[in-house]
């Protein structure tokens, strides 16, 4: 059975077969391994966050791997300064807390964007795997491989530039993230966040984005939530040069 925190109450999922299904349909292993692994589906557990909550600080140990089951979180790290500075999005089928593994500590915060429910998956399966299921441990290495590329990509794509050629990368990163509201849909950020995934002031971000507004480059989806706006991805992608 599925284990849903008090947090939770609705568990939706409620037997090993649907979790089975779900975990497939994340990414998480094929249904055939999952199949053979029912300690694995006997451990994880299901919590529900509101947006703004926590779901773990940077700096605290860890038991535990975290798979978004739904909803987006940022990573934050906080600078000497006093200053964050957003340095990852995940969004549905992101395996994070990878560095517990390695008996590392939590090296950001985790924080929802908006409503995020989180499959908590205990290290000791894991640990377990290396002795007794190799193929299976690797496929999980191959998971934090992804996670270090992607970490690569975030530093070069959002690091380096002018302000608005960096705004303009991030929509058009925005765009690919949100993939389920097709390839011309962005859902913003808060210009806040924004400038704390830039590494630039929410001014600098809020004129780039008024800008765009104006010239179309950004249209507001009518009837519809106002983070909402369909993109010019080949004018973004000319000015994501910059």
């Amino acid at each position: 059975m599925l284990k849903t925190e008090e947090r939770d109450p609705e568990s939706p999922l409620n037997e090993q077969g649907q979790l089975q299904t779900e975990l497939s349909k994340l990414g998480f292993l094929d249904g055939e391994i999952l199949a053979d692994q029912p300690r694995l589906l006997e451990s994880i557990s299901q919590v529900t966050y509101q947006s703004g909550e926590v779901i773990y600080h940077g700096g605290e140990g860890s038991h535990l791997l975290f798979l978004v089951r739904q909803g987006r979180l940022k990573l934050i790290s906080h600078l000497p300064n006093g200053r964050s500075r957003i340095v990852r999005l995940h969004k549905r089928g992101s395996l994070i807390g990878m560095e517990g593994l390695m008996g590392d500590e939590h090296e950001h915060t985790a924080i929802a964007i908006d409503e995020v429910a989180i499959y908590k998956i205990p290290h000791h399966i894991f640990q377990q795997w290396k002795e007794d299921e190799p193929r299976l441990y690797n496929r999980l290495l191959e998971h934090w491989h992804e996670y270090l590329n992607y970490a690569d990509t975030w530093i070069t794509e959002f690091s380096t530039g002018s302000v608005k050629g960096r705004v303009a990368r991030l929509l058009r990163f925005l765009a690919d993230f949100e993939s389920e509201t097709g390839p011309h849909v962005v859902e913003l950020l808060t210009t806040d966040e924004m400038a704390e995934i830039l590494g630039v002031t929410a001014e600098s971000v809020s004129r780039v984005i008024a800008e765009f507004k104006r010239e179309s480059v950004l249209d507001p989806i009518e009837n519809n939530s106002e983070s909402l706006f369909t993109c010019d991805l080949e004018t973004l992608e000319q000015l994501s040069r910059e």
